[in-house]
């Protein structure tokens, strides 16, 4: 294809165009911003939870403070994320740690074309009912 035949603005590129390129590579916090983002649309989910690794990394600068996720890349396009989280107190954890991971996966496969091999989820902590906060 020459430079005067190739795909300007907007227009849709056909997969044929792309054959040997290499697909693009994905950051690890921009997988952890969506995973994030996921999870905070669980109800019964009260927030992404920190744990003691991931604050002491980031005090001492040893990586990027990605609050309460852990991505790791287990192949080219592929992934296993770790979610912690603090849970309401009325929350059924089974069936918010599924709805979790149904999220979890479709978002990233859909939105960032990755596949997720596993999402494990800690409840780190469970929220005291309001009547005794």
């Amino acid at each position: 294809m020459t430079t005067d035949e190739r795909p300007r603005g907007d227009m849709p590129v056909p997969l044929e165009d792309l054959a040997g390129e290499t697909r693009p590579e994905v950051a690890e916090d921009v997988i952890a911003t969506y995973v994030a983002a996921a999870v905070r649309s669980i109800p019964g989910v009260s927030e992404l939870h920190s744990n003691p690794w991931q604050e002491l990394s980031g005090r001492v600068h040893l990586g990027p403070q990605r609050k309460g996720v852990v991505v790791r890349e287990v192949a080219p396009g592929a992934v296993e994320v770790e979610v912690h989280v603090s849970v309401a107190w009325d929350t059924v954890i089974p069936e918010m740690a599924q709805q979790l991971q149904e999220t979890v996966s479709h978002n990233v496969e859909t939105l960032l074309d990755l596949q997720v091999r596993k999402t494990t989820v800690y409840v780190d902590e469970v929220e005291a009912p309001l009547e005794l906060r």
